[in-house]
């Protein structure tokens, strides 16, 4: 039996010794002790640390009472708990371990991550001497820990444990472009080349010296021995078979991932069935808003029309951003029919950096500050431009704005009384599958008011629910590269150019594609519930608070949570 807590105090205290510990294994940038333990996030040392600390917390958290705790403070111990467990199980020998060698893929790894942070970095003024030391400083550890994944690498060919091909490929692209570029010209550069007049004479030449050296001396080469080892030595050994079944222990890995990602206990077979069943649903609906849009062919020839047809395509990258602002403000106009709260941070819109777009999605957000003083930002894919289709920016630009990642993260962030790491953290089942669930309001918003957008919504059904099929495809089934490419095509209503990013993003990042459906699954499941049960008493905007007002948790907590709600609520109407 545990021993009852005296105050929720003693949770308080645990979170924050949990958080204190952790951050001692990945320090704050700002801490001198990071530029020299960066890279040991993919050592075994790491892992061992991670696993004393995460044996020592559950140990200590079962001695807590949840019963004893008051409402906020329970369920924060409910989602402690899990992710405390989750952890476990990713820390289990064979498990993490074997991730590691994977060090860097061309989705998130750091090769391409860093740059990004540095350009974000460098657009904010950089007024002290300090700033441009914390930079070299930050320079200098990330070198290290490219040569930290090199290794790794190195020891995942020994053992088998590679990246595809396809993945390699994609990564030694994005190595070339700051080995092989001008330093004097690169994005790296651009602190010096716009130092302020404001840093005094005296400091200026040692800056420039150092910062140059920095680059010049350290980042450039370091780049350049990852593109030797990725073309010289990992691409010629790297695996054909795309999945992770195809590695030693990959499908216990695969297994791991699901859970995780999901939150659920569903199997890889029962998701990829779930995919099929959807996508037959999807279809149907398809069927009728092609109908509706008086299209006289098969479903096949109607995708091929709003691909080909030059009304469908943007002329020009101000156009695509023009109609992602009128999206914005036409769901801004309804959006209080639907919801009580809303966010402070505003939200716009920028296009990705050229260096990075090729390998990202067709749009991505990126979050406020806590303040809502900086705007939320959704980065635009205009590589391509003549594949980007018109007739999906609305369902789009509610996925990645408002009401979907936008609304939900700037007014959990912004929500103060919530624990630091319920404000700031994220299941992905929740956080997607809100979003998911969140395309389903267009028509309520505004929005879906011709054919073309209804089926552009659909297609975003069907792309979702054809990566159950396919993420659980490669990963368990053993299905190529190419069959999920014709699948994505055939299903999801992508061009050539489109499926094959999403296939690589699978293969790069396995189970995350899974979150998606399965959340929006538990949330409408949710809704439905709460209709049956209160009738003509059921607010939606009162449902919307009780699934958002408490952050992201896993599904089978968020389940608890709103069915308590919905008890609650029979009992206030009565």
């Amino acid at each position: 039996m545990p021993v009852r807590a005296d105050t929720d105090a003693d949770l308080d205290k645990l979170l924050a010794t949990y958080r204190q510990a952790e951050g001692k294994l990945t320090p704050p940038e700002r801490d001198e002790r990071a530029a020299e333990r960066y890279d040991e996030a993919i050592t075994a040392a790491y892992l061992s640390a991670r696993r004393r600390i995460n044996e020592d917390t559950s140990a200590k958290l079962a001695l807590i009472d949840p019963s004893a705790l008051q409402p906020q403070d329970e369920l924060s111990y409910e989602i402690f708990r899990w992710e405390l467990d989750d952890e476990a199980r990713e820390l289990k020998p064979g498990i993490a371990d074997r991730f590691q060698l994977l060090a860097l893929n061309q989705f998130d790894g750091a090769q391409i991550t860093f740059p990004r942070e540095m350009q974000a970095r460098s657009e904010s003024p950089w007024n002290r001497p300090q700033d441009y030391d914390d930079s070299i400083r930050r320079i200098l550890r990330f070198t290290r820990s490219l040569d930290a994944a090199i290794a790794e690498m190195r020891e995942g060919i020994k053992e088998g444990v590679m990246q595809p091909r396809a993945i390699v490929r994609r990564m030694i692209a994005q190595a070339a472009i700051f080995a092989n570029g001008d330093p004097d010209m690169s994005l790296f550069m651009a602190p010096v080349v716009s130092m302020p007049a404001r840093i005094e004479a005296r400091d200026r030449a040692r800056i420039d010296g150092a910062y140059r050296e920095a680059v010049e001396g350290q980042l450039i080469p370091a780049y350049r021995r990852l593109l030797a080892f990725l073309t010289d030595e990992y691409l010629p050994r790297a695996r054909e078979p795309i999945g992770l079944s195809a590695l030693p222990g990959g499908r216990e890995m695969y297994l791991y991932l699901v859970k995780s990602e999901t939150t659920s206990d569903l199997s890889p077979d029962a998701i990829h069935a779930l995919g099929l069943a959807d996508l037959a649903r999807i279809e149907a609906e398809m069927q009728k808003a092609k109908t509706e849009a008086h299209f006289p062919g098969t479903l096949a020839q109607f995708r091929a029309f709003l691909q080909s047809d030059a009304r469908f395509k943007f002329k020009d990258k101000a156009a695509m951003l023009a109609d992602f602002n009128r999206v914005r403000d036409t769901v801004n106009a309804h959006l209080s029919d639907l919801f009580a709260t809303k966010p402070k941070a505003n939200l716009t819109f920028r296009f990705y950096e050229s260096y990075v777009a090729p390998d990202r999605p067709a749009a991505e957000y990126h979050p406020s500050s806590a303040d809502g003083r900086r705007p939320g930002m959704v980065y635009l894919n205009d590589s391509d431009l003549a594949d980007r289709p018109t007739y999906t920016t609305e369902v789009l630009a509610m996925h990645e704005g408002i009401p979907g990642h936008h609304l939900q993260v700037a007014t959990t962030m912004e929500n103060s009384a919530l624990p630091r790491f319920r404000r700031f953290g994220g299941e992905t089942a929740y956080t997607e599958g809100w979003a998911l669930y969140a395309e389903t309001l267009g028509p309520e918003l505004g929005l879906f008011t011709d054919p073309y957008q209804k089926f552009g919504a659909l297609s975003f059904d069907a792309w979702r629910a054809s990566r159950l099929v396919v993420d659980t495809g490669i990963h368990w089934l053993g299905w190529t590269r190419e069959q999920s490419v014709d699948f994505m095509v055939a299903h999801a209503g992508l061009s050539k150019n489109e499926a094959a990013e999403e296939v690589d993003r699978y293969i790069a990042m396995p189970a995350q594609a899974l979150s998606y459906k399965i959340g929006e699954r538990e949330i409408l499941d949710l809704k439905a519930r709460a209709q049956t049960a209160l009738g003509a008493r059921f607010d939606i905007r009162r449902f919307h608070e009780a699934v958002l007002k408490d952050g992201p948790m896993p599904l089978p907590i968020l389940d608890a949570k709103v069915t308590r709600w919905i008890a609650e609520e029979k009992a206030r109407e009565s």
